[in-house]
């Protein structure tokens, strides 16, 4: 008896999540920043039975989180009945939704719940920012008429938990010293052979979650706007908003599968996004600087401008840190210098060469992907 009045129990918490009321609405978004590790995880984790990846499709739910152990929560989607996301099936959210959406909303109401808030949108999607949110709403068909699932994340370049009432405004504690380390399921290019040294890795500063520097410089500063806005399609969206046609690119790497973008990086040679080793592999983007035939003053010159521009840009006063590392492919050429933001993560002016002399100096981003 005591056997089967377990299991009802059990059955009763995956239909009805505990402490119902603490996540809910607008309530929801407050997950957003938190330490994925830390107690509002595990509390959100138990109200909603997540599972090891952060996911329950039987109540339509799943958060996102950065690449490495220490990273934090950076999105959270919830579902419509009969949601595919990678190939998982997901039922519908039956909570309340955050901005008072619902999901029986189509794109004109949607439109008139967010208004002015309206940004790029696409065949299936609308985009909109509020209350330092960016909002994703995808459609089952062109005709929007039906929500699919709704991707809430909280606006790039904010740090620390995100308060609906607008205190994730006020300063963070400083940041420890953050240590390289590779990313999981790097494309090529991002590649590197293990034996390379850390240089140099300065301390963080302490910084606060909207830093009017960095504000004035996103609409002055043309370098600045364009690195983050691929930060913020590659993050929030997949690059989806800066995708464009398929366009064969000749390139370092003789990748295949090559498209075109929206974004231009002043100085730069070009710019692609790529899939690799297949068409249908994660999209990743790649800024080139500089290509030689040989060993050229040219990747010095371009190197010392670019690196001069990224420290001006992306200080260590809001959070980035910088490390260098030898390359074991030159190790009298320059050192690749990563400057990675826990919450953003990481931009890389990589050097490389190949097996047949050519040298490249480009702009590679270690992002937290969905």
């Amino acid at each position: 008896m005591s056997r089967i009045i377990f299991i009802v129990f059990c059955f009763s918490l995956a239909v009805h999540p505990v402490s119902a009321d603490s996540y809910s609405g607008n309530k929801i978004l407050e997950i957003l920043g938190e330490d994925r590790n830390g107690e509002a995880v595990r509390e959100f984790k138990t109200q909603f039975i997540l599972d090891k990846s952060l996911r329950n499709p039987a109540l339509g739910i799943k958060l996102t989180a950065g690449h490495d152990s220490g990273s934090v929560i950076t999105a959270v989607t919830l579902t419509a009945a009969g949601c595919d996301i990678n190939d998982i099936k997901y039922k519908q959210f039956a909570g309340a939704l955050p901005f008072d959406i619902s999901f029986n909303d189509d794109a004109n109401a949607i439109q008139q719940k967010f208004k002015d808030a309206r940004g790029p949108e696409d065949d299936i999607r609308l985009k909109f920012k509020k209350d330092g949110i960016t909002v994703n709403i995808y459609f089952k068909t062109a005709g929007k008429k039906k929500i699919m699932y709704i991707k809430f994340t909280q606006n790039i370049g904010s740090v620390g938990p995100y308060r609906i009432d607008g205190g994730h405004d006020v300063p963070v504690a400083s940041l420890a010293p953050l240590t390289p380390e590779p990313a999981k399921n790097e494309a090529k290019p991002n590649a590197k052979t293990e034996n390379k040294t850390v240089a140099s890795l300065p301390t963080a500063a302490t910084f606060s979650n909207k830093s009017p520097a960095a504000t004035a410089r996103a609409s002055e500063d043309p370098f600045y706007n364009s690195i983050m806005n691929v930060i913020e399609s590659g993050e929030e969206e997949m690059f989806k908003d800066i995708k464009k046609a398929p366009t064969p690119k000749a390139n370092f790497w003789n990748y295949k599968y090559t498209y075109s973008t929206s974004v231009s990086i002043p100085g730069e040679k070009y710019n692609m996004l790529y899939s690799f080793p297949f068409q249908s592999s994660q999209l990743d983007f790649v800024s080139v600087l500089a290509e030689t035939d040989g060993a050229s003053p040219v990747i010095q010159a371009k190197y010392a401008e670019v690196e001069s521009k990224l420290k001006a840009d992306f200080k260590p006063s809001e959070g980035w840190t910088y490390s260098y590392t030898v390359n074991p492919e030159d190790p009298n050429g320059p050192k690749d210098l990563e400057l990675r933001n826990p919450k953003l993560g990481s931009i890389v002016l990589d050097y490389s060469i190949n097996p047949y002399g050519k040298h490249v100096l480009y702009l590679r981003f270690l992002l937290q992907y969905t």
